[in-house]
């Protein structure tokens, strides 16, 4: 039985029997993230670090230009869509997610501001629009980045390559800084995601390559492994150049581990990790942060890293059996645009669309 193929990939297409891993990508991304912040705010919380610290740590170099670049891979299907149907697809789109689960982030995290003093919380939310800081900040970057592509989309790849190239640079050895999040966030990450658009053809051949020649891709990510983790020791991912050509080479590596993972049945949780990572992304706050405050404050777990385990599992895991769980009713509407917020009127599908 042939794999159902996810909405931004109708059956059909010449990359249809390529698909499957760049689920697993997105899978293994997801996680990535969520174990981030798992880490991060619970280890603050209880002023201690357990053994998850290091793979938090490793994954530095490269989290979020995986995703970034991931995301940026089937832009050309829909670069020269007309317009409106372009803004509604790539702009629209996240605007409703990012502004809906912003208000519902906002009354866990500051409900107290909402009681008090209303005024005050309505400008919060609309300074969260114009600064980005929170968790959800990714949404937001893919509808900037999704602008800014379609306006250079004319230009010689290669030279916005190197113009964001440049950005990134000078951003990182903060020779351009910013008092914007946004801005400093485009200098950071749009080199990655434009570049999953310009070299497509590149990354699905490199994934290729790994499942065809498995061993061949198990030794070189042994290698990268290996450097991935001595460079990052020493700081050298905060450096210019460094930092660009790290995050580089680990979205590569993390597409080849994909693309091994792929062959295994036994890794599909992975791959409907990947295949459901909007509503992994856009709920894992909430689970994770009752989660946090409950086991901070009597240690059931005693182990932190052991803790910072149990919270990354069920706060990956409770989403997905919530997104279940809501499917068939009008609640669909947290993960699948509806009617109404669309320019087109189309009726939303089933799945949730992917980011």
């Amino acid at each position: 039985m042939q794999p159902t193929l996810p909405a931004y990939l109708p059956a059909g297409s010449p990359l249809a029997d390529r698909v499957g891993w760049v689920d697993y990508a997105k899978g293994i991304c997801i996680l990535l993230v969520v174990m981030f912040h798992t880490v991060n705010h619970y280890e603050e919380a209880v002023g201690a670090t357990g053994w998850m610290r290091w793979i938090v740590d490793f994954s530095k170099p490269f989290r979020m230009p995986d995703f970034f670049l991931i995301s940026g891979l089937f832009l050309s299907r829909t670069i020269n869509a007309n317009i409106v149907t372009y803004l509604d697809k790539k702009v629209v789109h996240f605007a409703y997610f990012y502004l809906l689960w912003l208000g519902l982030t906002l009354l866990l995290t500051d409900n107290d501001v909402l009681r008090t003093d209303p005024v005050a919380f309505a400008k919060l939310y609309v300074w969260n629009i114009i600064q980005p800081t929170g968790v959800l900040w990714f949404v937001h970057m893919l509808a900037v980045f999704y602008v800014v592509t379609r306006l250079v989309a004319r230009l010689p790849k290669w030279l916005v390559l190197a113009a964001a190239a440049g950005l990134q640079i000078a951003h990182q050895g903060l020779w351009i800084d910013t008092p914007s999040f946004v801005a400093n966030r485009f200098m950071d990450y749009f080199v990655f995601f434009f570049l999953g658009y310009a070299i497509a053809d590149v990354v699905f051949a490199v994934a290729d390559r790994a499942k065809a020649r498995p061993w061949l891709a198990v030794a070189v990510l042994a290698g990268w492994a290996f450097g991935n983790g001595w460079l990052t020791r020493q700081g050298l991912h905060h450096v210019p150049v460094y930092g660009l050509l790290m995050g580089l080479a680990g979205a590569i590596a993390i597409i080849e581990i994909a693309a091994l993972l792929s062959k295994w049945k036994s890794a599909r949780f992975l791959r409907y990790c990947g295949q459901n990572s909007i509503v992994i992304y856009l709920t894992f706050f909430f689970p994770m942060t009752v989660l946090e405050r409950l086991l901070a404050s009597n240690q059931v777990i005693p182990d932190v890293g052991w803790a910072c385990f149990a919270i990354l599992v069920i706060s990956a895991v409770l989403p997905l059996l919530f997104h279940l769980a809501i499917k068939r009713t009008p609640l669909i509407a947290l993960y699948v645009r509806p009617d109404w917020a669309k320019f087109t009127g189309r009726k939303p599908k089933a799945v949730p669309a992917t980011a």
